[in-house]
């Protein structure tokens, strides 16, 4: 990370940053190009260890390119907002952000697509719901285990 001054390392940040963004984009490798898409998530952070929950159709592009290259990489950001400046160089953001390398799969065990499904909701809304194996029938769960991950947060308007 070239920003040092702007990383964070800390489990219980990161956890805050997870909890309050609503959108991960998840890229995935296409023939022409990498592939980005924004989907809600929830999220398991345990002991370091960062795994993401998607759901989506039950067909399509991405997981076409899951089936056969599961590599993906995420980024998650929030708390964003312009920082203005005197001239066009000076302006600037405030963000925090995660952003990490892994692999995504698709789901198939019916429990842990309820589970993941009820963490999803809860990222999303704050509640918690239950969700039934013929809830989660309807839809497609992916998983995405985290390798590495990186924080950062720009929280000053100073540089």
């Amino acid at each position: 990370m070239r920003r040092k001054d702007r990383e964070i390392t800390d489990a219980e940040e990161i956890r805050r940053i997870l909890s309050r963004a609503r959108v991960l984009h998840l890229g995935l490798n296409d023939d022409e190009g990498p592939y980005v898409v924004p989907m809600h998530y929830g999220f398991l952070f345990e002991n370091g260890k960062l795994t993401l929950y998607t759901h989506c159709a039950r067909e399509g592009h991405k997981l076409s390119l899951i089936r056969r290259d599961g590599r993906a990489f995420v980024e998650i950001d929030t708390d964003e907002s312009l920082v203005p400046g005197e001239k066009p160089c000076a302006w600037g953001a405030r963000y925090a952000s995660v952003m990490g390398r892994g692999r995504a799969a698709i789901v198939e065990d019916a429990a842990e697509k309820c589970r993941a499904l009820t963490l999803l909701m809860r990222t999303q809304t704050g509640k918690d719901f239950s969700i039934t194996p013929e809830m989660a029938a309807a839809v497609t769960v992916l998983r995405i285990d985290v390798e590495t991950y990186t924080a950062k947060a720009r929280r000053q308007t100073g540089a």
